[in-house]
């Protein structure tokens, strides 16, 4: 089996869980080829070093072959060809905005259909069930393979949703990150009823992730990793930090990221006066992450709902950089939303409190800075679950015997 993975950008810093999980993969030998609809950021990958030297971008407007390709289907397999363009860009569009949309993948998957094919790749996997998945779909058909994806947000399956109902009927696989979506599903989308979904964790390698032990630093550093988008509760957590500082208690609050919102929160960290005790740190590289995990005495995440009219609603799942932060050994604080708590069981393996409560996150911090030793049993605690329920082979594993059940029994959505 060759297998191809596709991503909207590949490798992409806010998503390095997809090359963990192709090089868990590639350790239990399967081919697995990266695909990336727009070119890839410069990332370090230790996970797989040549990654950016094998990946194949899709959009590549200005190559003879990305135009050529649609003639070369069109002549040498019309069904698939015009089937494509009429299931999933001519019929019932919504509104003219979606047209263009659909008519911008179609153009991409000619071109990424040849390279499926040259390239022999006999199964696509998409990660997001938006952009990726629309495209691996309508590549798949002119291809004659079959396709599968995996859906990781309430954006890229609420929000994002264009063609997708259309693409839970066409998939081979449909997997989920969480449980969370398996009960929400069926209520928006009446396809999804007669659809299998896979649980298929985002996992964690056990052995890139090991537990430093170290002297609390002091003051105690709290260590908080995402994009700065609304979905994170940054501006919570700066609260809290606020609250925590006229309690006189002592604290390093450490942020590491960027993103639409990094003004609005460095405004805030003024306005409040906490330039002294929050640290603004931007986007980091994955090793420099590690390492700041293991520097660390404890790691916040207050995810919320966004409060923007356009993505209303939108909200994590299970943020990867809680499943790192437990790994390594770290005691977590997070809220009850998505599916965090699938993860994090409160008092048990981290800490939950309500999104937008910042005088609820600061208590929780206090809780976890007044008790050493707790602390330090609710990080093991947690690492335990982790490396149980969110491992990475084991989660490789699975993807394994899917993929191998899609090509032994023909799998659906294969066309000629």
């Amino acid at each position: 089996m060759r297998l191809a993975y596709l991503g909207r950008i590949l490798p992409c810093l806010s998503e390095t869980f997809v090359v963990r999980e192709m090089a868990a993969l590639r350790r239990r030998g399967l081919d697995v080829k990266p695909f990336s609809v727009h070119p890839p950021e410069a990332i370090d990958n230790p996970e797989i070093p040549t990654l950016l030297q094998e990946v194949e971008v899709l959009v590549r407007p200005r190559r003879p072959l990305f135009w050529l390709a649609h003639l070369y289907f069109a002549l040498a397999f019309p069904s698939r060809y015009w089937g494509c363009l009429r299931d999933y860009v001519l019929r019932d569009p919504h509104h003219q905005g979606e047209i263009w949309r659909r008519c911008q993948y179609f153009a991409i998957s000619p071109y990424t259909a040849w390279l499926l094919r040259s390239g022999g790749i006999s199964h696509v996997h998409a990660h997001m069930a938006n952009v990726p998945a629309t495209v691996a779909m309508m590549a798949s058909r002119l291809a004659g393979i079959t396709f599968s994806f995996t859906l990781h947000s309430y954006y890229d399956t609420y929000l994002d949703n264009l063609l997708f109902p259309e693409k839970l009927v066409a998939a081979a696989a449909v997997v989920s990150v969480s449980e969370y979506y398996l009960e929400m599903l069926p209520r928006r989308y009446p396809e999804a009823a007669q659809v299998k979904i896979d649980v298929v964790r985002c996992g964690i390698d056990p052995q890139s992730y090991i537990p430093r032990p170290h002297p609390r630093n002091d003051p105690p550093q709290l260590l908080s990793v995402a994009r700065v988008t609304d979905t994170k509760g940054f501006p919570t957590l700066v609260q809290a930090c606020a609250i925590l500082r006229d309690q006189g208690v002592p604290l390093e609050c450490r942020i590491i990221g960027d993103g639409p919102d990094m003004e609005d929160l460095k405004k805030l960290v003024a306005q409040l006066q906490l330039t002294d005790r929050v640290i603004l740190l931007g986007a980091r590289q994955p090793p420099e992450v590690k390492a700041a995990y293991a520097q660390a005495d404890l790691m916040a995440l207050p995810c919320c709902y966004s409060r923007d009219p356009r993505w209303f609603n939108n909200h994590d799942c299970i943020p990867y950089v809680l499943m790192e932060s437990m790994a390594m050994g770290l005691p977590v604080i997070s809220t009850r939303l998505g599916g965090i708590p699938e993860l994090i069981k409160d008092g048990e393996t981290g800490l939950l409190v309500e999104p937008e409560d910042p005088q609820g996150l600061a208590a929780a911090i206090v809780r976890i800075l007044n008790d050493a030793d707790w602390a330090r049993r609710l990080g093991q605690a947690g690492r335990h679950y982790l490396m149980e329920e969110f491992n990475a082979e084991k989660s490789a594993a699975k993807l394994q015997e899917i993929f191998t059940r899609i090509m032994e029994g023909g799998g659906k959505g294969k066309t000629g």
